[in-house]
């Protein structure tokens, strides 16, 4: 009888715990005065309202601000410049009131709501001993190149292959599916359609990279979908054990685009409840949070991508160039640190006929498309529709253009879309501004290096996808191509280095390690005998020439981290790009889905961060984190890896 007592209360903590993760990542629906609607409108250019306007932490954060802010009469504008005791003195008490304030959050939250519920829920089969875990024998791993070239082989010249397959499974339409975004337990069975007719598609694309020295290929597969779980990661490459081992693979990249109306990859949108109440109450055999059709398609979708890119493989050069895209991303959350870099590699084969392909990567979360779960355009309660945001549609430009194409997500953190410059003053449904802003981001990237000229006539000749012709003279209209610069290519020598790092982590947040223990999702779980969780993880690293440096992370890293600033006091290590160099650059959600990775000094569960412009601002991304402790780990496994395989250069 105390059993089944217990194992109730654990689905219900479950349950309520496992909707504050899904929250936390997305929007809390609460009640607005009109002027704040009027400024997401001035930003956005729609009334759906980014997650620091709805975090509730964000509201506690503004009641703040208002007590210091009339305290001596100081604003947050004079707190930072004005030198009196009083300011001075108020500045330091907001810093400390922070720090205390989410000092006593992380207790109550992971200590002990969550730390009740991990101690409460009974482990599934799938759950291993720590002290028995061989790391070695763990299968899956791919540690790349041993050591890294500093020379290009008189022979050495870069080869790619492409290919894309769609992950949908067999029976998608007749059967409905999770949908991954804001609420657990909202199901459909229908893509949206594009503005040519035709379905939307979730799929994974796949680029091959040698530099023909010999010393092997490395694969990046990308998947529509919000995040995958290193467990996962493993099986695609056990699947491809033997070609890649026939055909010198030395390293399989797995990553997701993090799209937010993608089929649930992960685990927690998909019959939570029925997960919960079969594992915890051990009813039949263990069932897992991530629908085994769905993943089985996805692997066999990822293999068959990869083989068939391995035969595409054709000779050709390498081109490099980056923009600045602040004005269409920006950062939600203190201290608002971040890459707005778009970057692009363009492969130009050798044989004129072959297909170029281009490889994009910024940092940018593609949920605008799910902001219509609140207000649906079909009526509904919910948008049960999936789609591939705005991925799809800079696709689109690319196709049109004549390229393959492939969007790896960048320096993720907190950053996410500014879309008033691409949705030019119209009254457009989420869905919309996802399809404008991925026009205007394909048809950027794609013309990067071009004039003026040339730009107009990609416009007219990809079907002028923006409706630059009859919407120019519109006074909210702003043309994707003016004022756009032109920047220059550089040729990447034909040098490629990669290694990668794996090794056991610990799971600090509790309510991770719940929703792991109980096998809600995929992730490998270890507990040790006194109680403590763990899984595996990986860390990569990868230069192309001396061109381009790449941190593979496997989780969501705050741009201070890269990027350095304020918002790394306190830190155990340098910022990457300090200690790496400039032209280094960050692919997040590779090989994991870690979660948040942030500063360890100011990491919070759910609280509030100080900002540099003496304000608070709101911050519960912690929630979705393996802990704390996360960021100094992983930051410390890369420099470690780096001296490894540089020879301690």
């Amino acid at each position: 009888m105390k059993n089944t007592v217990k194992r109730i209360i654990a689905i219900l903590l479950c349950v309520c715990l496992t909707g504050s993760v899904v929250v936390a990542a997305g929007a809390a629906s609460v009640d607005h005065p009109q002027e704040d609607y009027d400024y997401w409108q001035s930003l956005w250019g729609t009334s759906s309202m980014p997650d620091e306007a709805t975090d509730a932490y964000a509201v506690f954060a503004n009641y703040l601000n208002g007590i210091f802010n009339n305290i001596g009469n100081v604003g947050p504008v004079q707190q930072e410049t004005n030198g009196s005791f009083t300011g001075t003195f108020i500045l330091f008490l907001r810093e400390l009131l922070a720090r205390v304030l989410n000092a006593i959050s992380n207790l109550v939250i992971n200590n002990g709501l969550a730390g009740g519920l991990a101690a409460l829920v009974p482990g599934t089969d799938a759950v291993e001993r720590y002290e028995d875990f061989d790391l070695a024998a763990y299968e899956g791993f791919m540690a790349g190149m041993d050591t890294f070239n500093t020379e290009v082989g008189e022979n050495n010249v870069w080869s790619l292959g492409y290919s894309e397959k769609s992950i949908l499974p067999a029976d998608f339409g007749e059967t409905s599916y999770a949908k991954g975004a804001y609420l657990p337990d909202i199901y459909g069975s229908e893509m949206y359609k594009d503005d040519d007719g035709n379905d939307e598609d979730l799929r994974v694309r796949t680029v091959i990279l040698d530099d023909g020295s010999g010393r092997g290929s490395a694969v990046f597969a990308v998947i529509d979908a919000i995040g995958i779980a290193n467990a996962d990661v493993r099986l695609i490459r056990e699947a491809l054990a033997d070609f890649a081992a026939e055909n010198n693979i030395v390293s399989i990249n797995v990553s997701c685009t993090h799209i937010h109306t993608g089929i649930d990859l992960q685990g927690i949108w998909t019959k939570p409840v029925t997960t919960l109440s079969n594992n915890i109450f051990r009813r039949e055999e263990v069932r897992y949070g991530v629908d085994r059709t769905f993943l089985q398609s996805v692997i066999d979708s990822t293999v068959a991508s990869v083989t068939d890119a391995y035969a595409d493989m054709k000779t050709g050069k390498l081109w490099f160039s980056s923009a600045d895209i602040s004005e269409y991303v920006h950062d939600r959350t203190a201290p608002y640190a971040l890459d707005s870099m778009l970057y692009k590699l363009e492969f130009l084969p050798d044989d004129p006929a072959a297909t170029p392909t281009v490889i994009a990567t910024f940092g940018c979360h593609p949920e605008s498309a799910s902001y219509d779960w609140n207000a649906p355009a079909d009526g509904g309660r919910y948008d049960t529709k999936f789609s591939a945001d705005f991925i799809w549609y800079m696709e689109k430009i690319m196709n049109a253009a004549g390229y393959n194409f492939i969007y790896i997500q960048g320096d993720v953190g907190t950053v996410t879309s500014s879309r008033g410059l691409t949705n030019d003053g119209m009254d457009l449904s989420a869905h919309e501004t996802a399809v404008r802003y991925g026009y205007e981001l394909g048809y950027i990237t794609l013309t990067l290096n071009m004039t003026y000229e040339e730009r107009i006539r990609v416009n007219e000749a990809t079907g002028d996808k923006l409706g630059v012709a009859e919407g120019r003279d519109n006074e909210d209209y702003t043309v994707w191509y003016e004022g756009l610069e032109t920047v220059p290519a550089e040729e990447v020598a034909p040098l490629l280095n990669i290694a990668h790092d794996q090794f056991i982590i610990p799971v600090q947040n509790n309510l991770i390690a719940a929703a792991g223990k109980v096998s809600l999702v995929d992730n490998l779980v270890l507990r040790d005998k006194v109680g403590n969780y763990y899984t595996v993880t990986e860390v990569g690293y990868m230069e192309l020439g001396d061109t381009l440096k790449v941190y593979l992370s496997p989780g969501e890293t705050f741009g201070e981290l890269l990027v350095g600033g304020d918002g790394l006091k306190g830190f155990p290590y340098a910022s990457i790009r300090d200690t790496l160099g400039g032209n280094v650059i960050v692919m997040d959600l590779m090989n994991d889905a870690a979660g948040y990775v942030e500063n360890d000094a100011i990491f919070v569960y759910a609280g509030i961060q100080y900002a540099d412009e003496a304000n608070y601002d709101g911050d519960s991304w912690g929630i979705v984190s393996y802990g704390e402790h996360t960021g100094s780990i992983l930051i410390g496994k890369l420099y470690e890896l780096v001296d490894r395989v540089k020879g301690g250069e």
